[in-house]
């Protein structure tokens, strides 16, 4: 026998006999008394939420609520009052107010699913309201990793997406169909390696589609970047992988060209490969390799560096291009494109990933966080998942992992020092350990029993997977050689783990032994000089450098502090100075308060990039790296962009902090 549903088990059914006894309580009870019953009702309801079963019991009682008082004397009392804009920060701060939106939320698909009535809105009414709150809130119904999500109790989010999950799966996916492509525009804009997500909102919007007429804009527009996924072409959504494979022999030139040129242009507009695109680029390698070409949609760079050398990228394809690693042929193309190929250890490296001796702990390890039941050779989803970190070097994430040092290292390797990571790569795959030196110190991760991620989420890419946790403990390691040092240790530790290529001259705001702000406004002028071109003698950054920054709610609160990498600063198409940065958050694109919304597109942004004004971007670092014998004159910045920085850091992360502007920053 199978497991017993939670609707099966004794507790759930005391639980949901607590529940319907305490509302026939409340419903018996005197106005004058009913809170203490309206109390506890919700601490019942609160334990129901956990599973669909539970808040299935609650939905079978919400034509009840209003008339016992459920929402009596606050603010839910009266379902015309109510904000939908409001419903999406009161379930994500948990407590009473947030199970108290559950239920208002189930007693408002009551009205709508026609089970109830009420006297301040109709059917239609409540529908819009909850079409309204799904809309407006889609991470909390497809979740996204970010610093603040991090910090969040998991169980509140939990339940709040169980819910939705219940709402939506009664009133239909096609109500928020729009909000659903919307998003996935949005999150894929990001180009990141991981889309279970975007994967995730695309299924939804299938289902939806399915509920419109055929000639609707939303389906029509939803159907674009679905078929991106399912397949571009007709004919590699007709039928089976044995259809599509033999109808592609049977195609003559012209009909495959059109056929490659096809997938090229749905991936290079969307970022998303079909698993058919695998199909399709191993029948054109051994077929029409002058169809790779397209089919990979090339630039100009990516067509010298493929023909330059056709025969290796060719047996890269054959080994490494499954349709369960149909993801990686986006990376192929971008590593082409930036003219990989031509830095001397690329080639060899990925090569020698075909026959590497994988540790069989390793295997196993990418074998098992596979999404797929039979998933290929450890060797063939290395060197997929390689192949995509080199091409997307800032589409690097550290998924649910407190491990933002791990990422950023991964990504800057990936741009700054690519023959080192791929010496990383190989030695932590067939060693299944680490070995780094601190200051001259061998550093070895298979000694060390601790890092930041004390139980790792394994939904990351290969590469990721493979070396965070050795990364994790040995950048825990190199920190706890500064304790007693004077100052952040990130200025030792930083160079030591990335390269050195990481600037020696550092800027630090927070005072580590105190906790209190010091020198903020030389913080500040001193940042302008090292990174403004106005104010550094125009000097461009040529590699991109570490940076920390306290990551803020969207109230300007302090979340915690998060390590990303500054690419450069440019100015924008409107004229703007900018700075370009990585985030190892798998969406970039967050609300920091004050009005700083990070931008990842549409304000000059490469794939991956995450960008601010540069005031805005200043408001949040507390230590950055540069270099010392390049920077202009700290004295020339501007008294009045120095005092505006100064106070969006004082009313928003560090506005609990002591000050102290004249304390010294020992060297």
């Amino acid at each position: 026998m199978g497991e017993p549903t939670p609707s099966q088990t004794p507790r759930f059914a005391r639980l949901t006999e607590d529940f319907e006894a305490t509302l026939e309580r409340l419903e018996t009870a005197p106005r004058f008394s009913k809170f203490n019953h309206q109390s506890q009702l919700l601490a019942r309801a609160r334990k129901l939420l956990s599973d669909p079963a539970g808040i299935a019991a609650l939905y079978a009682h919400a034509a009840r609520f209003d008339a016992a008082g459920v929402f009596l004397g606050g603010d839910w009392y009266d379902p015309a009052d109510l904000q939908p804009g409001l419903a999406g920060n009161t379930l994500r701060a948990g407590g009473a107010n947030a199970t108290l939106e559950c239920l208002s939320e189930l007693r408002l698909l009551a009205i709508a699913q026609g089970e109830c009535r009420s006297a301040s809105m109709d059917a239609a009414g409540a529908r819009s309201f909850l079409e309204q709150v799904l809309a407006a809130n889609l991470d909390l119904l497809f979740p996204v990793a970010t610093e603040e999500t991090r910090e969040a109790d998991p169980a509140i989010g939990e339940r709040v997406r169980t819910l939705f999950e219940f709402i939506l799966e009664r009133i239909g996916a096609a109500t928020i169909l729009n909000a659903l492509v919307i998003e996935v525009e949005r999150v894929l804009l990001q180009r990141p390696i991981m889309i279970q997500r975007a994967e995730a909102l695309l299924r939804a919007a299938d289902r939806a589609t399915a509920e419109l007429p055929e000639d609707d804009a939303a389906a029509t527009r939803a159907r674009s970047w679905i078929h991106a996924l399912k397949g571009p072409s007709r004919l590699s959504r007709a039928g089976s992988r044995d259809d599509y494979v033999a109808a592609l022999a049977a195609l003559d030139t012209n009909a495959l060209a059109e056929e490659a040129q096809t997938f090229g242009d749905a991936m290079a507009r969307t970022g998303l490969v079909s698993a058919q695109h695998a199909d399709l680029l191993c029948h054109l390698v051994d077929r029409a390799p002058e169809l790779v070409g397209p089919a990979l949609a090339l630039n100009a760079v990516g067509k010298v560096s493929l023909g330059a050398h056709q025969t290796l990228i060719s047996e890269l394809i054959k080994f490494a291009i499954r349709r369960e690693t149909a993801r990686s042929i986006y990376g192929l193309s971008k590593l082409l494109e930036q003219g990989m190929t031509f830095i001397r250890p690329v080639l060899p490296g990925l090569r020698r990933l075909m026959v590497l001796a994988i540790n069989p702990e390793v295997a196993a390890t990418l074998r098992e966080a596979s999404e797929w039941t039979d998933p290929p050779d450890a060797n063939v989803l290395l060197l997929a998942g390689t192949l995509s970190v080199l091409g997307q070097p800032r589409g690097v994430d550290q998924g649910l992992n407190p491990t933002c040092q791990s990422a950023r290292a991964i990504s800057l390797w990936a741009q700054n020092d690519v023959g080192y990571l791929l010496e990383l790569i190989a030695y932590a795959a067939r060693e299944n350990d680490l070995v780094l030196q601190f200051e001259g110190l061998n550093i070895r991760a298979s000694e060390l029993t601790f890092g930041l991620a004390t139980e790792l989420h394994t939904e990351l890419d290969p590469v990721s997977l493979l070396l965070t946790p050795h990364l994790d403990r040995i950048y825990m390691e190199m920190s706890r050689h500064t304790i007693g040092r004077i100052g952040d240790g990130h200025r030792w530790v930083n160079p030591e783990l990335h390269g050195w290529w990481v600037h020696r001259g550092f800027g630090e705001l927070i005072d580590t032994a105190t906790g209190t702000v010091t020198r903020c406004d030389e913080f500040i002028r001193d940042f302008h000089a090292a990174y403004h071109p106005l104010y550094n003698g125009g000097r461009d950054l040529v590699y991109a450098q570490p940076c920390g920054i306290a990551t803020t709610n969207h109230q300007g609160a302090l979340v915690g502090w998060h390590a990303i990498s500054i690419q450069r600063v440019a100015f924008d198409p409107a004229g703007e100075w900018r700075v370009y940065f990585f985030n190892p958050n798998r969406d970039k694109e967050q609300n920091w308060g004050q009005g700083i919304v990070t931008s990842t597109h549409d304000h000059g942004e490469l794939e991956g990039e995450s960008s601010l004004p540069f005031e805005q971007f200043l408001a949040r670092v507390y230590v950055f790296h540069y270099k010392t014998r390049e920077t202009g004159d700290p004295s020339r910045i501007p008294a009045d962009a120095v005092a505006r920085v100064r106070r969006r850091i004082a009313e928003s992360w560090a506005a609990d902090m002591p000050w102290d502007d004249d304390a010294a920053v020992a060297e």
